[in-house]
């Protein structure tokens, strides 16, 4: 626990340094709002669909592929089950920050909180099966999610098959099941694309600080609510769920991590684009990022036990 516990404070303080790089940024008004709606819009259009391409650039394994399907058949159920949760705690409310409520705790940090402990943990093959996690995450975001914050109960198939994260998903699928890989210079620079994720978020996010009050978010019980249903509820009940249908071990710990993981930044900048409160997505983001110290180590231990052990570093 030890070394998990390290891991995730790590993680936690290279976060909250970029994010004051961007708050920076914003005082010395070297970026401004339409700045970060244009780096938004880039991390999600751009960013994070090569993320996803260049996790698939990989020889093609059956055992693999079969551990990958069933990764993605119970991430998606664990996604179902949270947002079936709060569905019923927030879908009809009528606070004016219900929607990006429900965003803050269906969709986690799953790509640069849990990659690290996925690579320390589980090594490779636990990288691999995580990454159901977050195309999952993504596509939904930009199906659900997109329908959800425009309050729009219509089903657009276009969306849903014509979003960047669909796209991505299809287009890293065909790469990982066909001998045709990218060839060297296209991968190269859909890497570089990719590795813009973490330090673009982040700075995305330190600008969102400084527009939001934070201090006083401490003093918001519903911040702490929601603090609990992200970092508790949720996992808990996604941790049963994995358990009673019988997840593999591997399979499981992957998608642990990343249930576990703080709110992501995904929320935020989602709400900027679709003009809901942003502001109040940032503040949960900051304290589930801060509180997910102590929080995520518990719950990894308690999947160890659950799972009886760390399953051999592949």
């Amino acid at each position: 626990m030890g070394g998990t516990a390290s891991t995730i404070i790590n993680q936690i303080v290279v976060m909250f340094l970029l994010m004051f790089v961007g708050h920076l940024l914003y005082r010395k008004k070297i970026l401004d709002d339409g700045g970060t709606r244009q780096l938004s819009t880039l991390l999600l259009n751009i960013v994070t669909p090569a993320v996803l391409i260049a996790s698939y650039q990989r020889p093609f394994d059956q055992k693999e592929a079969l551990d990958l399907l069933e990764a993605f058949g119970f991430a998606f159920v664990t996604f179902v089950v949270v947002i079936g949760m709060m569905t019923i705690l927030y879908g009809k409310s009528k606070q004016p920050y219900a929607r990006d409520a429900r965003m803050c705790v269906i969709f986690s940090n799953n790509g640069f909180m849990a990659i690290p402990l996925l690579q320390a943990l589980l090594g490779s093959q636990g990288v691999f099966l995580g990454s159901a996690s977050i195309v999952t995450a993504t596509v939904l975001a930009w199906t659900y999610g997109v329908s959800m914050l425009r309050g729009s109960r219509q089903v657009n198939f276009y969306r849903i098959l014509m979003n960047p994260g669909t796209l991505a998903l299809f287009g890293g699928i065909l790469l990982f099941c066909s001998p045709w890989k990218l060839p060297g210079p296209i991968f190269q620079a859909v890497n570089y694309l990719g590795s813009l994720n973490t330090p673009l978020a982040m700075l995305v996010l330190g600008v969102y600080l400084s527009q939001a009050k934070v201090l006083s978010c401490l003093k918001d019980k519903t911040v702490y609510i929601l603090s609990f249903l992200k970092l508790i509820v949720a996992p808990l009940l996604s941790m049963a769920v994995l358990y009673f249908l019988g997840a593999e071990c591997t399979v499981a710990m992957a998608l642990v991590i990343g249930i576990a993981a703080p709110s992501g930044v995904i929320s935020a900048m989602m709400a900027q684009m679709f003009d809901t409160d942003y502001l109040f997505s940032t503040r949960i983001v900051a304290v589930t990022t801060l509180l997910s110290a102590i929080t995520m180590p518990l719950l990894i231990t308690a999947a160890e036990f659950l799972w009886g052990g760390v399953p051999p570093l592949a």
